[in-house]
């Protein structure tokens, strides 16, 4: 049986747009990062998933909350050929223009905020609806399923309830939702005392590694001289060695993908981080870690667990492009 995890980095957040050092310290996203969670939703939107795992992070968290709930209203959408709400033809728009320099960074938010608000996504447990466009049927799967909005903590990975209605009486959706498992070992790397201290502290030390501002790539091909480097620095001796961050990356792949396997195989969504991502290439895909030099905010990478075997996907492509 074939396991596919669908890695996806978290959305934008406070210290991402402050260049803050950001690893086992958390911080809230931006109205920039909810919208890469929505966007990485609708771009899985037709991808059948058996379950999600995700890092304890509260960015994580809410990325994976956010992204579920745009998956289902997105496939909702799909399944009743309703078009895109001109509000996000909007926000799209402005995040483009604002990517490109042109629009201002105000103007990009509001219209994100804007969006977010209609679809429901700045409160919790809400759904995402176009409620006025959507027939009977829907309304009334939306009221029950709104009912049913338990936490990330409260779902179950192997039992967890279904919801109250059927394929048959109204039409197409994703009709239960996804068993959800908090898991430690997705964190992102532990940074030690440069948690939320700004980024050039963490740039000077790398130059004290490697005498030198090497460029990205470079950097993702020494990630275990990065980590071991940064760990013998570290006064708290908190930071995690190369060998601790690869133990428990292959924990996890091992049971989440026997696991998996053993009822079946499927695809599994797992949100976690950037380094965390990067380092299961470098660990299943050393070739290929300048594939893509940055893992961006709500990117995908794929990786196959195949009787043991461990290979690796595209890498850090947008939810747009996965097939």
């Amino acid at each position: 049986m074939t396991v596919t995890f669908y890695f996806a980095r978290h959305g934008e957040t406070l210290f991402n747009m402050r260049s803050l050092v950001q690893g086992w310290c958390d911080a809230p996203l931006t109205s920039a990062g909810i919208y890469d969670a929505y966007k990485l939703g609708q771009g899985l939107a037709n991808v059948p998933f058996v379950g999600a795992c995700v890092s304890d992070a509260g960015r994580a968290q809410d990325t994976l909350s956010i992204a579920l709930e745009a998956r289902e209203n997105e496939y909702v959408r799909l399944s009743n050929g309703l078009p895109v709400p001109s509000d996000q033809v909007k926000a799209d728009a402005l995040d483009e223009l604002y990517d490109l320099g042109i629009a201002d960074a105000i103007d990009q938010a509001e219209a994100i905020e804007e969006f977010l608000r209609s679809r429901g996504c700045l409160r919790p447990h809400s759904l995402v609806a176009d409620t006025d466009a959507a027939s009977p049927a829907d309304r009334e799967w939306l009221k029950v399923s709104e009912a049913w909005a338990p936490t990330l903590d409260e779902l179950d990975w192997v039992d967890y309830p279904a919801y109250a209605l059927s394929t048959h009486q109204y039409g197409p959706r994703l009709t239960t939702p996804l068993p959800v498992r908090t898991d430690t070992r997705l964190r992102e790397w532990c940074f030690g005392e440069l948690e939320g201290e700004p980024a050039l502290r963490l740039r000077n030390r790398l130059f004290d590694l490697f005498g030198d501002d090497i460029p990205r790539q470079d950097q993702n091909r020494r990630l275990n001289e990065i980590a071991d480097y940064l760990a013998l620095r570290d006064s708290t001796q908190r930071a995690e060695n190369f060998a601790a961050i690869a133990e428990r990356i292959g924990s996890f792949l091992e049971d989440c993908g026997r696991s998996v396997e053993r009822h079946g195989g499927g695809n599994v969504l797992v949100v976690s981080h950037a380094l965390l991502i990067r380092s299961v290439v470098f660990l299943y895909a050393r070739d290929r870690v300048g594939d893509s030099p940055k893992i961006k905010n709500g990117s995908v990478t794929e990786v196959v667990y195949r009787d043991g075997e461990i290979t690796v996907g595209p890498i850090g492509i947008a939810p747009s492009e996965l097939s």
